[in-house]
This record gives structure tokens, sequence and C-alpha cells, in this order.
């Protein structure tokens, strides 16, 4: 996949299928933390089969792209023998447009106002 600027990925995920619930989230977790793969902004687990879950990543480089895609096919990665799936999203540009888009479908889609600050 070709860097192109600045952008928010969402990873979508499915466990290898010897993991148990636990086992599942701790590895994705374990996945998120690393910081090559760029900022971590949102991730939440599967409550049901098939196990795994989602993670969204502002990514700022080329570098921290190849990495996302990359770094789960290595052995030793967490991540290992999940079905990955990478989908750049299209308003979601950095942290803080994905929390406006957050903020946005709750307001258009349901009336619901919602306030968020974002410090450092």
């Amino acid at each position: 996949m070709k860097f192109k600027s600045k952008k928010c990925y969402l990873v979508y995920g499915i466990a290898a299928n010897h993991l148990n619930a636990k086992e599942a989230n701790y590895a994705l977790n374990s996945w998120i933390k690393n910081q090559r793969l760029g900022k971590i902004i949102y991730h939440e687990h599967f409550a049901s089969k098939p196990l795994g879950g989602i993670a969204i990543f502002e990514v700022t480089s080329q570098q921290q792209l190849d990495e996302l895609i990359t770094e789960p096919n290595k052995e030793d990665s967490f991540l290992y023998g999940w079905d990955l799936n990478y989908h750049p999203l299209i308003h979601s540009t950095n942290t803080e447009r994905f929390i406006y888009q957050v903020q946005y479908t709750l307001s258009s889609y349901r009336g619901l106002k919602m306030e968020y600050v974002l410090e450092d």
C-alpha cells in the first residue's frame, strides 16, 4: 500500500483459530502498544466468534504504513496468524478529525451533542 498523506487506517482482524477470547484480547492489546505502527487512537475487541477486533491508527509516514502492514507477518508478532484487512479512512485524516467524525455522526444521525477537548 502506498502512503499518500497523513491518514487514519482501520485495521480489522480475525484472530488465529487456536486463540480463546482472553488470548485474542491480550494479543491485540499487546500489538497496538508498538509505537512503530503509528499513533493508536481507538481499538475494540469482538464479543463473539469469530474473535478478533479493530484498531484505528493515525499514520504519518510510509515507514509507519509499511510496519503496520508487514509486522503481523513476522513469526514473533502478537498478531501472527491473524486474518487482517487495512482500510484508509476518508474523513479521519488525524486524531482530531476522527474525534470530530464521532461528534458529527452522533449529532447528525442521533441528535446527540458531544464535546471533547484533546489535550497533550
